[in-house]
């Protein structure tokens, strides 16, 4: 609606402009004494409107603010609200975040995760600060190492959660899925994976080492470290057998700006979890 607005008060110059008589002056001075309207009014209504905002996932007018036009035989106007649409990108960043996870991950949050050791307690409290900090955005990286079971990819979905809620790109992969499919398929998924603000590589493992898998990886890395742009990647490996199969260049880089958190616990997180699980069984 403010385009049209624009549209009429152009108009109105364009007639000033042509005129020739004293009336000329006097659209000058309307369009002026419009522009002064229009603008003080949109001001009082977004002022109004963050004094009594019930949040923007409560919006009754789904981010519009009404107000005068400031023309005489116009009527009023729209303008949109700039918290509601950083809201709207971020719900919309969110629903791609839930569409690529796979379903059981969307409820591994943070604040959901169990430590059952001192290994897993200091893992959950670097993520909190990882998040905290933002600090995927000055490239740093995390890299999850242990055995199955022990909490990573909670770790890894859970600070990936929430960069999306704070209007982040981001992006999940497991290791396995990126020598799925065709070429021109492999290489579309990478291509996408390099702009991310934050990616996950979950389960990076012996099963893909293969020379190109390396490669594509490494070129994937090498991009988002020359970009500086964060990568979180869990294995089940050590720390040797990881420097191994992904390569002394990989491993290079991650320990340049990576920091590799070891989950030591001998207790599977998921045997932790299981009693909430089997809970229905004491009833």
């Amino acid at each position: 609606m403010e385009e049209t607005i624009g549209q009429v008060l152009a108009n109105l110059k364009v007639i000033s402009k042509s005129s020739k008589t004293p009336q000329g002056q006097d659209q000058r001075q309307e369009k002026s004494s419009s522009n002064i309207r229009c603008t003080k009014a949109r001001e009082e209504a977004i002022k109004t409107c963050i004094e009594n905002c019930p949040g923007p996932e409560r919006c009754p007018s789904n981010g519009f603010i009404l107000h005068d036009s400031g023309l005489e035989n116009y009527g009023d106007v729209y303008s949109t609200c700039a918290y509601f649409q950083e809201y709207s990108d971020r719900m919309k960043k969110i629903e791609t975040l839930r569409r690529i996870f796979p379903r059981g991950l969307w409820t591994r949050t943070l604040d959901s995760f169990l430590p059952h050791d001192k290994s897993t307690e200091k893992a959950l409290e670097l993520s909190g600060k990882y998040v905290e900090q933002r600090a995927w955005r000055t490239g740093a990286s995390l890299v999850f190492l242990g055995g199955y079971g022990t909490g990573k990819t909670h770790l890894a979905a859970g600070i990936l959660i929430e960069a999306a809620r704070m209007g982040e790109n981001v992006a999940f992969s497991t290791a396995s899925s990126l020598r799925m499919g065709s070429f021109s398929q492999i290489d579309g998924a990478f291509m996408e994976m390099k702009g991310k603000d934050l990616l996950v590589i979950d389960d990076l493992s012996n099963e893909t080492e293969n020379r190109m898998t390396n490669h594509r990886i490494f070129e994937l890395l090498n991009h988002r470290y020359e970009d500086e742009r964060g990568t979180i990647i869990t294995s089940n490996l050590g720390i040797e057998d990881f420097s191994e199969t992904v390569g002394a260049r990989i491993f290079d880089r991650l320990t340049e700006r990576a920091l590799i958190v070891e989950l030591e616990g001998t207790q599977s997180y998921r045997e932790k979890k299981r009693a909430s699980y089997m809970g229905w069984t004491r009833v």
